[in-house]
C-alpha cells in the first residue's frame, strides 16, 4: 500500500467512524472542530485503523509518544503543558503546529488531532515505530 493509499484508506475509515460524507474529509480536517468527533468517535477510528491495517495504536503509547521521555510532571506541571512538552507535541504533531499554544491542557490534545495525525500513526506504525 502506497503512502497515498494510506492516506485515502485512513479518510475513508473516519468518514465511516463519523458517519460523514468522504468528501468532507480532507487531510487537514480538525476531528473535532471541523468533522464534529466527540472522544467516543476516536475509540472508533483507531478501532477501524488497528483492523484495516492490522496495527495496534494504545492510549497508552500515544500519551507516552507525546510525553517522550519527559515524566507527567515535566510534559504537564499543574496540568498545564510545559514548554518542553509544547515542543515535543510540535515534534510529534507538526501538521497541529499552529494549534500548539501556551496554556494546552494534557485534556485539550485530542481537539489537536486532524486526519493527517492519524496518517502518520499509521505509517509510523507500519513502519515499526510506536505512535
Amino acid at each position: 500500500m502506497t503512502g497515498v493509499d494510506v492516506a485515502d484508506t485512513v479518510r475513508t475509515l473516519v468518514a465511516e467512524a463519523l458517519a460523514t460524507d468522504p468528501a468532507r474529509v480532507r487531510l487537514d480536517s480538525i476531528l473535532m472542530d471541523d468533522l464534529g468527533a466527540e472522544s467516543l468517535d476516536f475509540l472508533d477510528i483507531v478501532f477501524k485503523l488497528e483492523r484495516a491495517f492490522d496495527i495496534q495504536i494504545t492510549r497508552g503509547e500515544m500519551e507516552r509518544a507525546a510525553r517522550g521521555d519527559m515524566t507527567a510532571e515535566e510534559f504537564a506541571p499543574k496540568g498545564v503543558i510545559s514548554t518542553a512538552g509544547l515542543a515535543r507535541l510540535r515534534e510529534l504533531m507538526p501538521e497541529a503546529n499552529d494549534r500548539i499554544k501556551e496554556g494546552l491542557r494534557p485534556t485539550q490534545i485530542l481537539t489537536l488531532f486532524s486526519v493527517q495525525t492519524f496518517v502518520n500513526i499509521v505509517n509510523g506504525k507500519r513502519a515499526g515505530r510506536t505512535a
